[in-house]
């Protein structure tokens, strides 16, 4: 999926229960701001359950939508499969308790900056991991986490978070009975081994903040696997508890590694499997993994980490890009005074061209900021002033005088003048063909804009 096939819309759809008593008063106003000012259209629907914020996708989402969804890893497992069908984009809003895949996704634990993070980040495609046909993002279990799951003390998980998790894996250790395991990883010939535990990896955390593998990456079309022996005690199971912490299992002499693309998992027939932090499936299990499916809103901190691992893949740099950035800057200004503009003014035509351009000219600006960010071109910031759309609004009251229609439309119109000019100014034919078209979409918008403020005036 590309930025081009956006739409526009923030559909934000969080979980009543986990969202901060403040954020239920008002709405999430503060998180809606941030999509706002990105230049999306965001609307707001409180969920019940993760039931709930499938069928919201279901069957109130377009495809291009973006979707910002607020919960917990269990949370996103359940819309996965609704996301992908849909043709939407993902973007997690961290209100779980372990919260791994945003981990994976370098996201900051603050809900705004996360978010923050997201929008202005890039669409990545991203595997999604399959046992039995279950999809999974981040890691799929038998054994000790699997079990663990039912001890976890609800009271516990809710004043504690990833402790609970701990403190239910290291009952399971204790308690539960290795289980005997035949593993056929890709190709490769049947194991027959006796495990305390096996994971199967898609995402780089599972668990609470435990990272299997140094190099993993939910990008690389592979399921990373390791399993601990039952032969390992206590104390060299602190070990891989440990490495898990703090590096990585691939070098352990305590839990073997392995990668492929499928796995499959026979003996222990009905033996639990917990992916995502929900049980979700039972043995025996086939796993799978599909590539890049899964649309993301990915912040560029992890798309950095991603292509330094990957090779650096950026494009060289683009021609002229001070003047592109110039104009996407007073794009978004004209946007805002138009948004501005648009509750005080009195014509009715003038009311309907605020309202029409402003939208257009925001679809525009997004569109040429996410195509330019694979050359390294972030976009300015507008005027300072400007950043409040209410003290923006406050200002136009000020400007309402005499024939106010007149004089805003006159002010709208030199602004449209003046950002012709701009464009006129910036050469385009050493430029990227998807970058050289939104140039002159907005080309034509700007120009069909002047022309209307003329008939207006006309009226007027």
């Amino acid at each position: 999926m590309k930025s081009s096939d956006l739409t526009g819309n923030v559909r934000l759809l969080l979980t009543k229960a986990k969202l901060p008593d403040d954020w239920r008063a008002n709405g999430a106003q503060a998180l809606r701001d941030v999509f706002d000012d990105a230049g999306y259209k965001t609307d707001l629907t409180l969920c019940d359950d993760p039931g709930a914020i499938c069928d919201q996708i279901t069957n109130n989402c377009k495809p291009g939508d973006i979707v910002a969804v607020g919960g917990g890893d269990g949370t996103i497992n359940a819309v996965l499969d609704a996301v992908i069908s849909r043709k939407v984009v993902l973007l997690p809003i961290p209100l779980g308790t372990a919260n791994d895949f945003a981990r994976t996704l370098n996201l900051p634990d603050d809900l705004i900056n996360a978010a923050r993070a997201s929008i202005h980040g890039q669409i990545r495609m991203l595997d999604v991991g399959y046992v039995n046909d279950q999809s999974f993002i981040n890691a799929a279990s038998i054994g000790v986490p699997a079990d663990a799951r039912k001890r976890i003390d609800p009271d516990l998980k809710r004043n504690f978070g990833a402790l609970s998790y701990a403190l239910a894996n290291w009952q399971s250790w204790h308690e539960m009975t290795p289980m005997d395991l035949t593993i056929t990883c890709g190709g490769h010939a049947p194991e027959k081994l006796k495990l305390r535990q096996l994971t199967i990896t898609n995402g780089r955390y599972f668990g609470g903040g435990l990272r299997p593998s140094e190099t993993k990456s939910p990008e690389d079309g592979l399921l990373h696997m390791f399993a601990i022996r039952d032969s390992v005690d206590t104390l060299n199971g602190l070990d891989v508890a440990a490495q898990l912490l703090f590096g990585a299992v691939d070098d352990s002499e305590f839990a073997m590694t392995m990668e492929c693309d499928t796995i499959t998992i026979d003996g222990e027939d009905g033996a639990p499997i917990l992916a995502d932090g929900e049980i979700i499936s039972k043995l025996p299990a086939q796993f799978s993994i599909r590539a890049g499916i899964l649309p993301v809103f990915a912040p560029n901190s992890f798309i950095d980490q991603s292509d330094q691992n990957q090779g650096d893949d950026q494009k060289s740099p683009i021609a002229h890009s001070d003047k592109i950035n110039d104009v996407m800057r007073d794009t978004l200004d004209f946007a805002m005074r138009l948004e501005a503009i648009f509750p005080v003014a009195q014509n009715s035509d003038l009311k309907a061209l605020c309202h029409e351009s402003t939208t257009t000219l925001r679809t525009i600006y997004r569109q040429i900021e996410q195509s330019l960010r694979p050359y390294g071109v972030i976009a300015t910031s507008p005027d300072p002033d400007l950043h409040s759309l209410e003290e923006l609004r406050d200002r136009v009251v000020g400007w309402l005088l005499q024939d106010a229609d007149i004089r805003l439309a006159n002010g709208l119109k030199t602004r449209a003048g003046q950002l012709a000019d701009q464009l006129r100014d910036t050469p385009t034919e050493p430029l990227p063909k998807d970058i050289k078209a939104h140039l002159t979409a907005l080309n034509q918008e700007i120009a069909r804009i002047k022309g209307k403020l003329g008939d207006i005036l006309g009226d007027l």
